[in-house]
Protein backbone atom coordinates (compact mmCIF):
# COMPACT_ATOMS: atom_id res chain seq x y z
CA UNK A 1 0.00 0.00 0.00
CA UNK A 2 1.37 3.44 -0.90
CA UNK A 3 2.47 5.89 1.77
CA UNK A 4 -0.18 8.35 0.60
CA UNK A 5 -2.95 5.77 1.11
CA UNK A 6 -1.57 4.92 4.56
CA UNK A 7 -1.45 8.61 5.45
CA UNK A 8 -5.04 8.99 4.31
CA UNK A 9 -6.12 6.05 6.48
CA UNK A 10 -4.39 7.55 9.52
CA UNK A 11 -5.88 10.98 8.81
CA UNK A 12 -9.36 9.46 8.80
CA UNK A 13 -8.65 7.64 12.05
CA UNK A 14 -7.41 10.86 13.69
CA UNK A 15 -10.42 12.77 12.40
CA UNK A 16 -12.83 10.13 13.72
CA UNK A 17 -11.18 9.95 17.15
CA UNK A 18 -10.71 13.68 17.77
CA UNK A 19 -12.27 17.07 17.18
CA UNK A 20 -9.47 18.05 14.78
CA UNK A 21 -10.46 19.15 11.30
CA UNK A 22 -9.69 16.82 8.42
CA UNK A 23 -7.02 19.21 7.11
CA UNK A 24 -5.26 19.23 10.50
CA UNK A 25 -5.59 15.44 10.80
CA UNK A 26 -4.08 15.09 7.31
CA UNK A 27 -1.19 17.36 8.23
CA UNK A 28 -0.43 15.25 11.29
CA UNK A 29 -0.76 11.98 9.39
CA UNK A 30 1.83 13.04 6.82
CA UNK A 31 4.34 13.51 9.65
CA UNK A 32 3.91 10.05 11.17
CA UNK A 33 6.84 7.66 10.79
CA UNK A 34 4.47 4.69 11.15
CA UNK A 35 1.09 5.39 9.62
CA UNK A 36 -0.98 2.81 11.46
CA UNK A 37 1.03 0.93 14.04
CA UNK A 38 -0.22 -1.73 16.40
CA UNK A 39 -2.22 -0.17 19.22
CA UNK A 40 -0.84 -0.06 22.73
CA UNK A 41 -1.78 -3.27 24.56
CA UNK A 42 -3.83 -1.86 27.43
CA UNK A 43 -4.12 -3.41 30.85
CA UNK A 44 -7.57 -4.98 31.06
CA UNK A 45 -7.89 -4.51 34.81
CA UNK A 46 -8.53 -1.00 36.21
CA UNK A 47 -6.32 -1.73 39.23
CA UNK A 48 -3.43 -2.59 36.91
CA UNK A 49 -3.95 0.64 34.95
CA UNK A 50 -4.10 2.62 38.18
CA UNK A 51 -0.84 1.12 39.45
CA UNK A 52 0.97 1.81 36.16
CA UNK A 53 -0.40 5.36 36.03
CA UNK A 54 0.77 6.03 39.58
CA UNK A 55 4.22 4.66 38.75
CA UNK A 56 4.49 6.91 35.67
CA UNK A 57 3.38 9.89 37.73
CA UNK A 58 5.90 9.23 40.51
CA UNK A 59 8.76 8.73 38.04
CA UNK A 60 7.93 11.95 36.18
CA UNK A 61 7.79 13.85 39.47
CA UNK A 62 11.06 12.32 40.65
CA UNK A 63 13.35 12.36 37.63
CA UNK A 64 12.36 15.67 36.04
CA UNK A 65 15.38 16.60 33.87
CA UNK A 66 17.60 13.75 35.13
CA UNK A 67 16.75 11.29 32.33
CA UNK A 68 19.75 9.48 30.88
CA UNK A 69 20.66 7.78 27.60
CA UNK A 70 17.34 8.65 25.99
CA UNK A 71 15.26 6.70 28.54
CA UNK A 72 12.32 8.84 29.59
CA UNK A 73 11.22 7.82 33.11
CA UNK A 74 14.17 5.40 33.10
CA UNK A 75 12.40 2.94 30.75
CA UNK A 76 14.01 1.53 27.59
CA UNK A 77 11.54 -1.17 26.57
CA UNK A 78 8.11 -2.40 27.58
CA UNK A 79 6.45 -5.79 27.09
CA UNK A 80 2.79 -5.13 27.90
CA UNK A 81 -0.18 -7.46 27.93
CA UNK A 82 -3.66 -7.35 29.36
CA UNK A 83 -2.65 -8.78 32.73
CA UNK A 84 0.66 -7.16 33.60
CA UNK A 85 3.64 -5.20 32.34
CA UNK A 86 7.36 -5.91 32.07
CA UNK A 87 9.75 -2.97 31.84
CA UNK A 88 13.39 -2.97 30.82
CA UNK A 89 15.11 -0.17 32.73
CA UNK A 90 18.05 1.91 31.60
CA UNK A 91 20.96 0.30 33.45
CA UNK A 92 22.41 3.47 35.02
CA UNK A 93 18.97 4.60 36.19
CA UNK A 94 17.57 1.20 37.26
CA UNK A 95 18.49 1.32 40.95
CA UNK A 96 17.22 4.89 41.24
CA UNK A 97 13.94 3.87 39.58
CA UNK A 98 13.43 1.30 42.35
CA UNK A 99 14.31 3.86 45.01
CA UNK A 100 11.82 6.38 43.69
CA UNK A 101 8.97 3.87 43.26
CA UNK A 102 9.16 1.95 46.54
CA UNK A 103 7.28 3.73 49.34
CA UNK A 104 9.06 5.26 52.28
CA UNK A 105 8.14 7.83 54.88
CA UNK A 106 10.46 10.81 54.62
CA UNK A 107 10.56 12.76 57.88
CA UNK A 108 12.30 15.72 56.24
CA UNK A 109 9.66 15.83 53.51
CA UNK A 110 6.91 15.24 56.03
CA UNK A 111 5.09 12.50 54.14
CA UNK A 112 5.12 9.50 51.82
CA UNK A 113 7.39 9.27 48.80
CA UNK A 114 6.94 6.59 46.16
CA UNK A 115 3.88 4.52 45.25
CA UNK A 116 1.88 3.61 48.37
CA UNK A 117 1.32 -0.10 48.76
CA UNK A 118 4.06 -1.11 46.32
CA UNK A 119 5.96 -4.20 47.50
CA UNK A 120 8.77 -6.43 46.21
CA UNK A 121 9.14 -10.07 45.32
CA UNK A 122 11.28 -12.04 42.87
CA UNK A 123 15.05 -12.05 42.61
CA UNK A 124 17.60 -9.34 41.95
CA UNK A 125 17.70 -10.00 38.19
CA UNK A 126 13.91 -9.86 37.83
CA UNK A 127 12.13 -7.78 40.44
CA UNK A 128 8.35 -7.92 40.67
CA UNK A 129 6.78 -4.73 42.01
CA UNK A 130 3.29 -5.62 43.17
CA UNK A 131 0.38 -3.89 44.84
CA UNK A 132 -0.18 -5.12 48.40
CA UNK A 133 -3.97 -4.97 48.04
CA UNK A 134 -4.64 -6.15 44.48
CA UNK A 135 -3.25 -8.50 41.79
CA UNK A 136 -1.64 -5.54 39.94
CA UNK A 137 2.09 -5.88 39.32
CA UNK A 138 4.94 -4.64 37.13
CA UNK A 139 8.14 -6.63 36.54
CA UNK A 140 11.40 -4.73 36.05
CA UNK A 141 14.78 -5.86 34.72
CA UNK A 142 17.96 -4.05 33.74
CA UNK A 143 18.91 -3.52 30.11
CA UNK A 144 22.37 -4.98 30.81
CA UNK A 145 20.80 -8.05 32.54
CA UNK A 146 22.64 -7.18 35.76
CA UNK A 147 21.38 -7.46 39.32
CA UNK A 148 19.10 -4.80 40.73
CA UNK A 149 20.03 -3.17 44.02
CA UNK A 150 17.15 -2.68 46.43
CA UNK A 151 17.33 0.69 48.19
CA UNK A 152 18.46 1.17 51.75
CA UNK A 153 17.06 3.86 54.03
CA UNK A 154 18.61 7.30 53.87
CA UNK A 155 18.67 9.70 56.80
CA UNK A 156 15.15 10.50 57.93
CA UNK A 157 13.54 7.67 55.92
CA UNK A 158 11.48 4.66 57.00
CA UNK A 159 11.22 1.98 54.30
CA UNK A 160 7.52 1.12 54.38
CA UNK A 161 7.83 -1.57 51.71
CA UNK A 162 10.01 -3.52 54.15
CA UNK A 163 8.27 -2.57 57.37
CA UNK A 164 4.72 -3.43 56.28
CA UNK A 165 5.11 -6.25 53.73
CA UNK A 166 1.54 -7.56 53.69
CA UNK A 167 -0.57 -4.41 53.97
CA UNK A 168 -0.51 -0.61 54.01
CA UNK A 169 0.61 1.69 56.74
CA UNK A 170 -1.85 4.38 57.81
CA UNK A 171 0.04 7.04 55.85
CA UNK A 172 0.19 4.84 52.75
CA UNK A 173 -3.51 4.16 52.92
CA UNK A 174 -4.28 7.87 53.09
CA UNK A 175 -1.97 8.57 50.15
CA UNK A 176 -3.52 5.74 48.12
CA UNK A 177 -7.02 7.05 48.82
CA UNK A 178 -6.02 10.53 47.63
CA UNK A 179 -4.75 9.07 44.35
CA UNK A 180 -8.01 7.17 43.82
CA UNK A 181 -10.13 10.19 44.78
CA UNK A 182 -8.01 12.89 43.19
CA UNK A 183 -9.28 16.45 42.77
CA UNK A 184 -6.58 17.09 40.18
CA UNK A 185 -8.29 15.02 37.48
CA UNK A 186 -11.86 15.33 36.23
CA UNK A 187 -11.85 11.78 34.87
CA UNK A 188 -9.72 9.28 36.77
CA UNK A 189 -10.38 6.61 34.13
CA UNK A 190 -8.83 8.82 31.44
CA UNK A 191 -5.90 9.70 33.70
CA UNK A 192 -5.13 6.07 34.52
CA UNK A 193 -5.51 4.94 30.90
CA UNK A 194 -3.32 7.66 29.38
CA UNK A 195 -0.55 7.56 31.98
CA UNK A 196 -0.49 3.78 31.78
CA UNK A 197 -0.16 4.03 27.99
CA UNK A 198 2.76 6.45 28.35
CA UNK A 199 4.57 3.82 30.43
CA UNK A 200 3.66 1.10 27.91
CA UNK A 201 5.01 2.84 24.78
CA UNK A 202 8.55 3.99 25.67
CA UNK A 203 9.84 3.70 22.10
CA UNK A 204 7.48 6.50 21.11
CA UNK A 205 7.84 8.86 24.07
CA UNK A 206 11.60 8.31 24.24
CA UNK A 207 11.88 10.09 20.89
CA UNK A 208 11.70 13.32 22.90
CA UNK A 209 14.93 12.40 24.71
CA UNK A 210 16.87 11.02 21.73
CA UNK A 211 18.63 14.18 20.47
CA UNK A 212 20.36 15.00 23.78
CA UNK A 213 19.88 11.80 25.76
CA UNK A 214 17.52 13.50 28.20
CA UNK A 215 14.29 15.49 28.32
CA UNK A 216 12.27 17.00 31.16
CA UNK A 217 9.23 15.60 32.94
CA UNK A 218 7.19 16.98 35.79
CA UNK A 219 3.68 17.14 37.22
CA UNK A 220 1.51 19.96 38.52
CA UNK A 221 -0.79 17.70 40.57
CA UNK A 222 -2.02 14.11 40.58
CA UNK A 223 -4.02 14.66 37.40
CA UNK A 224 -1.31 15.36 34.84
CA UNK A 225 2.10 14.47 33.44
CA UNK A 226 4.21 16.94 31.44
CA UNK A 227 6.91 16.10 28.88
CA UNK A 228 9.17 18.92 27.66
CA UNK A 229 12.00 18.79 25.13
CA UNK A 230 13.73 21.04 22.64
CA UNK A 231 15.19 19.14 19.65
CA UNK A 232 14.01 16.30 17.43
CA UNK A 233 10.33 15.65 16.80
CA UNK A 234 8.05 18.64 16.77
CA UNK A 235 4.87 18.32 18.83
CA UNK A 236 2.71 17.47 15.81
CA UNK A 237 5.06 14.66 14.74
CA UNK A 238 5.08 13.15 18.23
CA UNK A 239 1.29 13.41 18.43
CA UNK A 240 0.92 11.82 15.00
CA UNK A 241 3.00 8.81 16.01
CA UNK A 242 1.19 8.46 19.34
CA UNK A 243 -2.18 8.64 17.60
CA UNK A 244 -1.06 6.10 15.00
CA UNK A 245 -0.33 3.68 17.85
CA UNK A 246 -3.67 4.21 19.57
CA UNK A 247 -2.89 6.73 22.32
CA UNK A 248 -6.39 8.22 21.90
CA UNK A 249 -8.28 4.94 21.44
CA UNK A 250 -11.39 4.94 23.60
CA UNK A 251 -10.96 8.51 24.88
CA UNK A 252 -13.84 10.98 24.76
CA UNK A 253 -13.64 12.50 21.29
CA UNK A 254 -13.98 16.10 22.43
CA UNK A 255 -10.88 16.11 24.63
CA UNK A 256 -8.71 13.40 23.05
CA UNK A 257 -6.21 15.95 21.74
CA UNK A 258 -5.90 19.72 21.65
CA UNK A 259 -3.18 21.38 19.58
CA UNK A 260 -2.57 24.67 21.34
CA UNK A 261 0.26 25.82 19.09
CA UNK A 262 3.16 24.48 17.06
CA UNK A 263 4.92 23.88 20.37
CA UNK A 264 2.26 22.56 22.74
CA UNK A 265 -0.51 19.98 22.88
CA UNK A 266 -2.84 18.41 25.43
CA UNK A 267 -3.95 14.77 25.44
CA UNK A 268 -7.01 13.69 27.38
CA UNK A 269 -8.06 17.16 28.55
CA UNK A 270 -4.63 18.13 29.93
CA UNK A 271 -3.82 14.70 31.35
CA UNK A 272 -0.64 14.48 29.26
CA UNK A 273 0.90 17.82 28.31
CA UNK A 274 3.48 17.95 25.53
CA UNK A 275 5.72 21.01 25.24
CA UNK A 276 8.58 21.53 22.81
CA UNK A 277 10.76 24.63 23.00
CA UNK A 278 11.13 26.61 19.81
CA UNK A 279 14.94 26.51 19.93
CA UNK A 280 17.68 24.31 21.39
CA UNK A 281 18.31 24.86 25.10
CA UNK A 282 21.76 23.29 25.21
CA UNK A 283 23.67 23.59 21.92
CA UNK A 284 27.20 22.25 22.20
CA UNK A 285 26.79 21.94 26.00
CA UNK A 286 24.36 19.01 25.72
CA UNK A 287 27.15 16.42 26.09
CA UNK A 288 28.44 18.16 29.24
CA UNK A 289 24.94 18.16 30.71
CA UNK A 290 24.53 14.44 29.97
CA UNK A 291 27.87 13.69 31.64
CA UNK A 292 26.83 15.72 34.68
CA UNK A 293 23.58 13.75 34.95
CA UNK A 294 25.46 10.45 34.66
CA UNK A 295 27.87 11.42 37.45
CA UNK A 296 24.85 11.94 39.70
CA UNK A 297 23.91 8.28 39.24
CA UNK A 298 27.48 7.08 39.70
CA UNK A 299 27.90 8.84 43.04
Amino acid sequence: MSSSRNANRLAKKIRNQTSLTLSTASRLARQANVYLGSSVADAADPQQRRLEAHMAHVLASSFKDRQLNGALLGVCEAAPDGLSLELTLESDMADEVLRELLPRFDHFYGGIRGVPGLRVRGNRERVVLHDALSPAQVTVTRADHGRMRLPSAREGEVLLWKRVPGGLSRDERQEAEEWVDSEGSADLGVRDLLMSRILRCPRLVNRTAEPHGFANCYTHHSGDLVIEWCCGDIVETLCANLLAHGIADGLPRGNAIELLSRHSAHLGDRTVILNRHSSCLYGNKAWDVAEYIKKGYDS
